[in-house]
């Protein structure tokens, strides 16, 4: 029989979003080009050096679907009739790849080239690049829960969580461009391709729903020579970028900001005694605001004199928002077949990381990779360069925030090789990961509660003994003592917090009158 209680309890509600990571399914595709050759079809031709570059421009979300386009940049380095003469090649294609997905939501793409090959037939050079498309998004919802109950009988457990969420975003596309004085690198004839990588450093303004995002970008060049016994040339360039991005939303209490490069060309000016390189790359720039709010949340409750009903749910916040770029120094030895032309002069190295796993170790993220290196080098007895290309495992330790379930990448820069004996070379490089992801905390929030007419039952006296991870808040509900009357009457737990685990097999007095 229904008591005289009140059905209703007064709450207090507040819409909170809730977050969620949405990763699409990834897909692996190939992409195609090729180049015609200037010579004639009876030419020799040996392909040194050839490589790829994703580059992923727009991502749509429809019903079950995130379709993936972009190019890619393929560029190469070979030699044609004269074989002491080093050429380079350079053509983009572009590709679309559909991937599947389980909401529709603001997806970031992330394309990654896993192979690169080439080969020569009919005077044409055929290129070809596997890739791995992936895709992410944060995804939000909002939700009613209960923020606070205003009634004196009830009991309430409760919490406080602070998240983070995109308020405001941008982004634009930049051309940086710059000339260099490269005097020092002797013998330069003409340059020949280049390859950059960008890291933002510091963000300026956003007041007026602009900012200004700054950073340098690694530029490597690769020139034609003119000195003997040496063919190719190669330089390292630090370049600074400053790109404004308008925001579209609202100003947030930080800012994070990425930066791309899109394209790259070089061209060499003026003569051996004053050579000029100018270069021009293109950024894609993202910036997001990020508010970070306090959210409070009632995550159980009862009445000490009477039945109630809730429900409620598990919900998910996003506490941290990663946009991370770190780097190490690697090294690894080449190591050429018995077959293979011996070392005399090592020209210039090429690298590039694919990712093949990650985990965490120590408070560390451990990354295991293939690094696909290139060695290019001239011989004892013949004026024509040789290329070698091996990938080497390598497994490198970085320090940061990045976990192994981020949406990971790789990228090489600052590529050095140094002879070590004939059939034995050393490459040096920066192998940089960037990681984007959120970190989340899953708390079960009350979303109503009423009492269920029933009154509580009359005195009673016991003696609990916990259970494996029982709180005090568990023993409270249970004989509806509120925690005022359980810790006068329970000295030990005193200090304890309701919601703290209890000690196995703790002995607690709980009376009711």
């Amino acid at each position: 029989m229904k008591g005289d209680y009140a059905m209703s309890i007064q709450l207090v509600k507040e819409t909170v979003i809730s977050a969620s990571a949405l990763q699409a399914a990834p897909q692996q595709t190939t992409v195609e080009a090729e180049v015609m050759l200037p010579g004639g079809l009876r030419d020799e031709v040996r392909v040194l050096y050839a490589d790829a570059r994703a580059v992923p421009q727009v991502c749509e979300a429809s019903a079950g679907r995130v379709t993936v386009s972009g190019r890619v940049d393929f560029f190469a380095l070979y030699a044609q009739g004269d074989l002491t003469r080093v050429k380079a090649a350079q053509v983009s294609h572009d590709f679309s790849r559909a991937l599947n997905a389980q909401e529709t939501a603001d997806y970031t793409p992330v394309c990654e080239v896993s192979q690169v090959q080439s080969r020569v037939f009919n005077g044409r050079l055929l290129l070809r690049a596997d890739l791995n498309i992936y895709a992410s998004a944060l995804f939000n919802q909002e939700e009613s829960v209960v923020a606070r109950v205003s009634e004196a009988d009830v009991q309430t457990l409760e919490k406080e969580i602070c998240t983070q969420i995109v308020v405001g975003s941008g982004a634009e596309q930049g051309l940086i461009r710059e000339e260099v004085e490269i005097s020092d690198v002797l013998g330069a004839q003409e340059a020949l391709l280049s390859q950059a990588e960008a890291r933002v450093e510091d963000i300026i303004g956003g007041a007026d729903g602009r900012a200004t995002v700054t950073g340098s970008i690694d530029l490597t060049a690769c020139f034609a020579s003119s000195l003997p016994g040496r063919p190719v040339l190669y330089s390292q360039h630090s370049l600074p970028f400053e790109q404004t991005v308008t925001l579209g939303g609202e100003m947030g209490d930080m800012l994070s900001a990425s930066a791309e490069v899109t394209d790259t060309a070089v061209a060499l000016e003026g003569d051996e005694s004053g050579a000029v390189l100018r270069a021009e790359v293109g950024l894609h720039v993202k910036l997001a605001a990020i508010r970070e709010q306090e959210v409070h949340l009632v995550t159980d409750a009862f009445a000490t004199d009477s039945g109630t009903v809730s429900e409620g749910k598990v919900l998910s916040f996003c506490t941290e928002m990663i946009n991370e770029q770190t780097a190490e120094s690697a090294r690894v030895q080449l190591m050429l077949p018995e077959n293979a032309p011996r070392i005399k002069t090592v020209l210039c190295a090429f690298a590039r990381p694919v990712l093949a796993g990650a985990s965490e170790q120590g408070g560390r993220l451990t990354v295991d990779m293939s690094l696909c290196t290139t060695l290019l080098y001239m011989t004892e007895d013949s004026g024509i360069p040789v290329s070698y290309t091996a990938e080497e495992p390598l497994r490198l330790h970085f320090a940061g925030s990045a976990r192994a379930e981020d949406m990971l990448s790789l990228s090489a820069s600052h590529v050095e090789a140094s002879m070590v004996s004939g059939d034995r070379a050393e490459v040096r490089c920066v192998i940089t990961l960037h990681a984007d992801g959120e970190r989340y905390a899953q708390v079960f929030a009350l979303g109503s509660m009423e009492r269920d007419g029933l009154a509580a039952h009359g005195s009673e006296l016991a003696l609990y003994i916990t259970q494996p991870g029982e709180r005090l808040w568990d023993v409270m509900k249970r004989y509806r003592l509120n925690e005022e009357k359980i810790k006068a009457l329970n000295e030990p737990v005193k200090e304890c917090a309701v919601d703290a685990p209890l000690p196995l097999a703790t002995r607690l007095i709980a009376y009711r009158r």
